[in-house]
């Protein structure tokens, strides 16, 4: 299409005197206008960025390496920072390419005013960096010695470099972290307080018997050799800690002494003289007649003769030396040989009766007398989460006492212990035991230090050695206490580590950009090179409208190709600067061209017309093709991100830490790629758009401001907006778009220890036999669990018991799972002990309290008997201590009162329920002197249940961390229901009393002390009954799961105590066939507790399986969503700005805007000052358009044909006057 313009303006002379003339001279004139982006205060604050850069990574790798990573974080939390430092870098991506597009932009133009002798065409006006490939520049720029471009283009690769390599920079590692410093709570401290001793209950006699009888480890706070103080509030359980507090240890100060055996006759209780007689001497301590009692046993059996092994740790005191002075400990061990001698006959106790009195000689034997010492000192505790891994002396602490507690209360409380503790009526006659496969006889003391401190192999015949008979001694009596300290700490967890090979190429990197950004400050313009700038087209026209050579050169060039643009200045170098218009004397601003011919053909410059063609990346082929590929790739992140959640990830990785960055680089660059050409498609949309919007014609306004290449994208938006140009608006927000998505990738792919996971199942090799059922080993091991924080021991959890399991079948070998921590999860059986109460109030409730007053031959002083209504059975009138359901000392100090226990003859407990409980509170100045009663009395049934489980290692220990769960629709009686049961609780320590006057047996006061107590004062509140009940049920669900768990047979010979599990068949009744009518013939078979199997899943521990590459659902969201973002956008482009062929060429090179503007008629006479210099008055009802236009020849004659012979058609942009025609199109109107 061809417009014809009028012009009243005289025409261009077209003969060589133009090009005959004397160039001008080139004046020293000051330019206003260099690019701001290339000022020297701006890249030295770039050179700040990225020294900041260097030097946060180098700090945060050296705080990582010192505190094994930055900080703490959780998978769910890995967003914040994966996507920081890629963020951070794409907006110094951002503002640089600002910096690197105007280093190109100005290069023809610096190298025009610099370069005099060798501005070519090619190298000047026709040089285009711009359009090229950032690498190509690089080497294009360096081969033109255009040092400043390839020092910017340079920058620009190396910060996206930085960005790909930032992706791996921050990793979320389960490793070891170190705090020299942590904040805890010590939660007890030594009392200087005697008379605690005096209360302090039976525990300490538990504690050693579970040490010495049940396999148990030592309860917190009580190490082999220390009692400390205990920890609380500090790091989490998983971590190991190491912290100084104070420490108690006991010992024995011994030394040997000499023993003459007297005589010996083994226990008996008709016969009160048969003990054992000592003498022990030493220097400053003897006992002529030391009796003690019980004598060891006689272990002849039939035979008249035979040794017996003893050891004895026993209290004594010396011979004339009254207080502690005189108090010694005798701590002995021998071989004693037992007689009969026959020569003598005596009667029995019955006086009917004959017997022989007994031999003895003590054949070998070792003795100490030990005086106990106790210390407070500092000492290290080391702990892995709950377990205690040792307990040493703090080298150099010093040691201390308290100052109204001596070491004989110490020892006075351990006997006190033992007394109250031991129920075994059987410790009057003698105890032994089995050590080293020898018999051994033994008091309660030396009964628990022998199985505790010999070695299993070592025979007790070793204790005849006096070195090893004192190492014993003072090892028993090495018992505990507590204080407060500060913690060291070890935990393990995840932690954001810099990854040291991305953090040494990201300082290195950065310490190249710092280099390169100064270089280019010193080689950038230090002045004005142009008077205005070149990015928008009036600017253009401004800086070649006086160079009339040019113009001439190019008039005819508007649509001429890139390889055709170039013809006419083959022959000419080029030079800018500053002249004086002879005419007006004014400055002006000029290209000069020098001509190396001068011949006619030389300055024949033809009209020159090539196809218009769409930019490569700007075809609808192009565009088509990039919909379809971001379809595709959404389609593919689809696909992969369900095969990562269905198989656990896309593959298994090594710990190497470089395969770390394949994947996290690779998405990071195919993605970075993908944006760079989204960035591309914008650069030509946006370079292209005011020549698409010309063509339609825009108002002078709007061609003054025509320009959306040199400006931020939030600004080009804006002013895309503006213009009402949807294409091009929708070819920036693509590329904004596009510009996160290498943010978001870092995040895509994620190195995770995903567990593994096996079908296993597990069977019953044990299980509950009620025929064995003993509360004695229970109770012991529940006390410990309520007073010592004791953990449960295997096969218990809270009030649940299971059956002894084992899996049926060994782990996969050459995996990644260790039988030691292998997780089983499984659905498994379980029985528990369940009470249903009754509670009676004050009303049924009649209470007998006698004040000075004792019960005859009974422990009654000031009783309180109480009855309770409804609870009649057992109680005999014809004994006062057993007419009540429930009787207690009083006092006048009493306060609270608690009692609990079965109801049977050998407790103090009488009533028609299982078991009764009794509490109150008293108040002896107060009326009445009852305050509060309450009764409850319970029967007792045992449950059998499902429970969703969580086990640890191949033998199966219960994992605290993720409690059992029981399955409450499963519950049903069990068969252990006739458990005879006379005292629950009769074997229960007792932890002492935490208020003085509160009266209290074993069971309430674990029910006011232990982890899940209710407060002491509640007893005496009639509104925390429910509070009380819930609690005394828990309690006692705990002691009878222990009292269960103690007692089991082979699972084959037990009753059918569990459940079985829901995909449970049991076998076909039908076990053969009748053989004559072919008929099932049905046979009972009873089931028994080792028949069921139990399906479960054994699994890798969290962070300890192998690791896996797992796709981010979140971020493949985030991206998913981006692309798609981005394939609609590509389309409204399209869509909206389809004539991107405007131009046959890039419109990106000084020559390519020159002919444009030259071929049309900018420069006629109406507007030869130029735009830039028009009033307001001259521009009303202009408009610009581009395209084909005629104009009159240059000697105004008359040429051509058509409507205009005298007309000659050019390829340009012309200024269409309102008289031509009217009104504004805008940018997207066709007139």
């Amino acid at each position: 299409m061809r417009r014809d313009i009028g012009s009243e303006s005289q025409s261009y002379s077209h003969s060589c005197d133009l090009f005959h003339q004397a160039s001008p001279v080139l004046v020293d004139a000051e330019l206003p206008w260099r690019p701001r982006y290339l000022r020297r205060r701006v890249l030295g604050c770039f050179a700040g960025v990225f020294a900041l850069i260097l030097i946060a990574i180098e700090t945060l790798l050296a705080v990582s390496n010192k505190n094994y990573g930055i900080a703490s974080s959780s998978a769910d939390l890995h967003y914040l920072w994966t996507y920081g430092p890629t963020a951070f870098l794409t907006l110094v991506a951002a503002l640089w390419s600002r910096s690197e597009y105007q280093s190109k932009l100005v290069a023809p133009w610096v190298r025009l005013s610099t370069h005099p002798s060798s501005s070519h065409a090619k190298h000047t006006l026709l040089l285009d960096y711009l359009s090229d490939f950032q690498l190509y520049a690089v080497f294009k720029s360096l081969r033109n010695r255009d040092f400043t471009v390839s020092l910017t283009s340079t920058v620009a690769i190396l910060i996206k470099v930085l960005i790909v390599i930032s992706t791996g920079l921050i990793s979320l590692s389960w490793t070891q972290v170190y705090y020299s410093s942590w904040p805890v709570t010590i939660q007890d401290r030594f009392v200087d307080n005697p008379a605690r001793l005096s209360h302090a209950g039976t525990l300490a006699y538990f504690v050693t018997q579970g040490l010495a009888n049940q396999n148990l480890t030592y309860p917190e706070g009580i190490s082999a050799e220390y009692a400390f103080q205990s920890v609380g509030h500090g790091p989490p359980s998983t971590a190991e800690t190491a912290v100084t507090v104070d420490g108690f240890g006991n010992s024995l100060d011994c030394q040997p002494v000499e023993l003459i055996l007297r005589g010996a006759a083994p226990p008996d209780p008709h016969y009160s003289d048969q003990v054992m007689n000592l003498t022990v001497k030493s220097p400053s301590c003897t006992m002529q007649n030391l009796k003690l009692h019980p004598a060891p046993v006689w272990l002849c059996r039939n035979e008249d003769s035979c040794d017996v092994q003893f050891a004895r740790f026993v209290e004594t005191r010396c011979d004339g030396i009254k207080g502690d002075s005189g108090r010694r400990i005798l701590v002995m061990s021998g071989n004693l040989t037992y007689s009969l001698d026959k020569s003598v006959t005596l009667k029995d106790y019955t006086g009917q009766g004959k017997r022989h009195p007994y031999l003895s000689k003590l054949v070998q034997s070792a003795q100490m007398l030990c005086v106990p010492t106790y210390g407070i000192t500092k000492v290290n505790v080391v702990r892995n989460g709950t377990q205690t891994l040792n307990v040493t002396a703090v080298p150099g602490a010093s040691r201390r006492t308290l100052d109204s507690i001596t070491a004989w209360n110490l020892m006075d409380a351990h006997y006190s212990s033992f007394n109250g503790g031991s129920l075994d009526p059987s410790r009057i006659y003698g105890k032994t035991i089995e050590v080293g496969g020898i018999t051994v006889d033994v008091d309660d003391q030396m009964g628990f230090a022998l199985p505790m401190l010999l070695a299993p192999d070592q025979s007790p015949s070793a204790l005849v050695d006096q070195k090893t008979l004192q190492q014993l001694a003072t090892g028993y009596y090495a018992q505990p206490a507590s204080i407060p300290s500060e913690a060291s700490v070890i935990m393990l967890g995840d932690r954001l580590v810099i990854r040291s090979w991305a953090a040494q190429w990201m300082a290195g990197l950065s310490a190249i950009c710092i280099a390169l950004v100064v270089i280019a400050a010193f080689l950038v313009p230090r002045r004005g090179i142009l008077p205005c700038s070149p990015a928008t087209l009036p600017g253009m026209a401004s800086l070649v409208g006086h160079s009339p050579n040019l113009l001439a050169m190019l008039r005819f060039a508007g649509a001429a190709d890139a390889k055709n643009l170039g013809r006419p200045l083959l022959n000419s170098t080029f030079r800018s600067g500053v002249v004086i218009d002879p005419v007006s004397s004014r400055p002006r601003f000029t290209i000069l061209t020098q001509l190396k011919k001068t011949d006619r053909k030389s300055l024949t410059f033809p009209q020159i017309s090539s196809r218009h063609k769409h930019p490569g990346v700007l075809h609808p082929t192009f565009r088509l093709a990039l919909c379809l590929f971001l379809v595709m790739l959404i389609v593919t992140l689809e696909l992969t991100l369900r095969k990562s959640d269905k198989d656990g990830g896309l593959g298994d990785v090594g710990e190497d830490s470089y395969i770390h960055y394949t994947w996290t680089a690779v998405p990071a660059v195919a993605f970075g790629a993908l944006s760079m050409l989204f960035s591309t498609v914008d650069f030509q949309v946006r370079s292209l758009a005011p020549y698409v919007a010309l063509r339609n014609g825009v108002s002078a306004k709007t061609y003054s401001t025509l320009d959306l290449m040199d400006m931020s994208v939030p600004r080009t938006m804006f002013r895309e907006i503006k213009f009402g140009n949807p294409g091009a608006l929708a070819a920036t927000t693509a590329f904004l778009v596009a510009s996160v998505f290498t943010i978001f990738s870092a995040s895509l792919f994620q190195s995770l220890a995903m567990p593994e996971m096996v079908p296993i199942t597990l069977r019953a090799v044990r299980s509950f036999d009620i025929r064995q059922y003993d509360a004695e080993q229970g109770n012991a091991i529940a006390s410990l669990v309520f007073a010592s924080n004791y953990s449960f021991p295997r096969f218990t959890y809270d009030n649940l018991a299971f059956p002894d399991l084992t899996p049926t079948h060994p782990l996969p070998i050459d995996s990644a799972f260790n039988e030691s921590t292998v997780l089983i999860d499984a659905v498994v059986p379980a029985v528990r002990a369940t009470l249903q109460c009754r509670v009676y109030d004050s009303s049924d409730i009649t209470t007998n309290l006698t004040l000075d007053y004792s019960i005859p031959f009974s422990d009654y002083d000031n009783p309180l008997g109480i009855n309770i209504r409804g609870e009649e059975c057992g109680r005999s009138e014809d004994l006062e201590e057993y007419a009540y359901n429930n009787i207690l000392s009083t006092y006048p100090n009493t306060t609270y009162f608690g009692l609990g226990d079965g109801t049977s003859v050998i407790s103090n407990v009488q009533g028609c329920s299982n078991v009764l409980y009794t509490w109150g509170k008293l108040d002896y100045t107060a009326k009445p002197i009852i305050q509060h009663i309450t009764a409850v009395g319970c029967n007792e049934t045992v449950q059998t249940l499902s429970v969703n489980a969580t086990f640890v290692g191949t033998n199966l220990t219960i994992d605290a961390g993720n409690p059992p769960v029981p399955l409450e629709n499963t519950a049903h009686p069990s068969t252990i229901q006739d458990l005879n049961i006379d005292s629950p609780y009769l074997h229960l320590a007792h932890p002492g009393a935490g208020d003085e006057g509160a009266v209290l047996d074993a069971f309430f006061a674990m029910l006011t002390t232990s982890p899940w107590a209710v407060p002491l004062a509640s007893l005496g509140n009639p509104a925390a009954t429910d509070a009380i009940l819930a609690a005394i049920k828990h309690h006692h669900g705990i002691i009878q799961a222990q009292s269960f768990a103690q007692r089991m047979s082979p699972s084959n010979a037990t009753n059918t105590t569990i459940p079985q599990p829901d995909d449970y068949v049991p076998p076909s009744p039908y076990s053969r066939r009748d053989g004559r009518a072919n008929i099932p013939r049905q046979e009972t078979q009873q089931i028994t507790d080792d028949v069921p199997r139990y399906r479960g899943t054994a699994s890798t521990p969290p962070f300890s399986g192998r690791r896996h590459v797992a796709q981010d659902r979140a971020s493949t969201r985030v991206l998913q969503a981006l692309l798609g973002v981005a394939a609609a956008l590509v389309l409204t482009g399209w869509a909206c700005m389809r004539g991107t062929d405007a131009l046959p060429r890039r419109p990106t090179t000084v020559a390519s805007v020159t002919a444009l503007v030259a071929g049309g008629n900018l420069f006629e006479k109406e507007f030869s000052r130029g735009l830039w210099e028009a009033k307001a008055a001259d521009l009303n009802g202009v408009r610009f358009w581009m395209g084909w236009g005629t104009v009159t020849d240059w000697e105004g004659r008359e040429v051509g044909g058509g409507e205009n012979e005298a007309g000659v058609s050019r390829f340009g942009i012309f200024v269409i006057r309102s008289e031509d025609e009217k009104g504004d199109s805008g940018w997207g109107t066709t007139k």
